[in-house]
């Protein structure tokens, strides 16, 4: 408990920082929130809090005196918590800046418990998605706010007044849906901090696809999904059409001789001995390679994880002596398991252009949607009175 009272008090000094403060420890973790507040008239306009309070909360769910962290970092309208000790938490107030104040948002009491979180350690969970509608306060009420808000004008140079905000709670979600749009959103603002790996694993845990990639300068557009029979993609290659068999899909880079190719072998192929079988050969390949001996390594492939190895090759034309002559090949071929039986993709090309073709090949990954296309839902049908009646 000390611990933790500890790690609660250290975070005043940094929440205020303009830059996220460096992860300190593995078990220190994320909590993230959303809390938005529209407008009384304009009730399209909504104004996002860049500062929040939660409180740390015993096993029986009840605040524990002293244990509250201020937060004062935020990035694209979400605020967040760096160093958190695992626990359980309730997000109690948040507030904006506008008309030159501050303005305070409190978290309602009622159903508080299907709010708290439990954050384990060195995790990333969301506090939740709040938005609050605006109620006008009473008419002194409303005068008297208005005088701290014309004062400030008059005294710039002291800081904002605090002036609490007339709310009542018009939506809260902290489904899995609006914890991947959390957490891509924070992603960029943090990819360069230690805490990019802690996003990124709570983004693997919910099977969390990318954003769909959009082409187009001025007017964008999603990249359509193209199907195949056990799997979705999106020309991010723009390597032109593949090459298509029963259960795979080919590319050839135009110019070049890099290859990709994506297959999947299900778990009722004759051979297919299961995906230990399947690592066990992959890293036996790996071993027997002259320049990347051992090596096993995972990459992202669409919402799931995979397991990949590099095996490097020279090859020596017919007829010339070795060691004259060579071309150096390099395969990254890559295992990701389904239920079914077994992706796997493999990019094949020659050292120098392996390294070219590797980026847009890693971006393809990100974009697949693997598994069979869901079905289209049929077409209403809508019913149709039969004509009655004389001429």
């Amino acid at each position: 408990m000390r611990r933790l009272a500890l790690a609660l008090a250290a975070l005043g000094p940094t929440a205020c920082a303009t830059l996220p403060p460096q992860r300190a420890s593995l078990d220190q973790g994320l909590l993230i929130a959303r809390v938005g507040v529209r407008g009384s008239f304009f009730t399209r306009s909504i104004k996002w809090a860049d500062q929040a309070e939660v409180v740390a909360l015993d096993a029986a769910g009840v605040p524990v005196p002293g244990l509250r962290a201020r937060a004062g970092y935020a990035a694209n309208g979400y605020v967040i918590f760096f160093g958190m000790p695992a626990g359980r938490y309730v997000l109690r107030e948040a507030s904006f800046k506008a008309r030159g104040a501050r303005y305070q948002v409190r978290m309602p009491r009622d159903a508080e418990a299907k709010r708290t979180v439990a954050l384990p350690a060195g995790k990333a969970v969301l506090l939740g998605d709040y938005v609050f509608d605006t109620r006008p306060p009473e008419f002194p009420v409303a005068l008297e706010r208005a005088a701290r808000i014309v004062g400030h004008w008059l005294t710039p140079f002291l800081s904002r007044p605090l002036i609490p905000r007339d709310t009542s709670l018009r939506d809260y979600d902290a489904g899995p849906a609006k914890e991947t749009e959390a957490l891509l959103a924070v992603r960029d603002a943090l990819k360069r901090t230690q805490w990019n790996a802690v996003v990124a694993a709570r983004l693997r845990e919910l099977s969390a696809p990318e954003p769909a990639k959009t082409a187009g300068a001025l007017r964008t557009r999603e990249i359509p999904l193209r199907e195949e029979k056990f799997l979705s993609w999106r020309d991010t290659l723009k390597w032109g059409e593949p090459r298509r068999g029963p259960t795979g899909v080919a590319w050839r880079r135009p110019g070049g001789e890099a290859m990709v190719a994506i297959f999947f072998t299900t778990a009722a192929a004759p051979g297919f001995g299961g995906w230990e079988a399947a690592v066990s050969e992959l890293r036996r390949a790996a071993a027997e390679s002259v320049e990347d001996r051992g090596g096993l390594y995972e990459v992202r492939v669409a919402t799931r994880t995979g397991v990949a190895a590099r095996v490097t090759k020279y090859q020596y034309p017919d007829g010339v002596l070795v060691g004259s002559e060579t071309a150096v090949l390099v395969t990254e071929t890559l295992l990701i398991p389904d239920g079914a039986g077994l992706f796997t993709a493999r990019l094949r090309a020659p050292r120098g252009e392996f390294e070219a073709a590797l980026p847009g090949y890693r971006e393809f990954l990100l974009q697949l949607v693997l598994g069979p296309p869901k079905a289209k839902p049929a077409p209403k049908q809508e019913a149709v009175l039969p004509f009655s009646g004389g001429p």
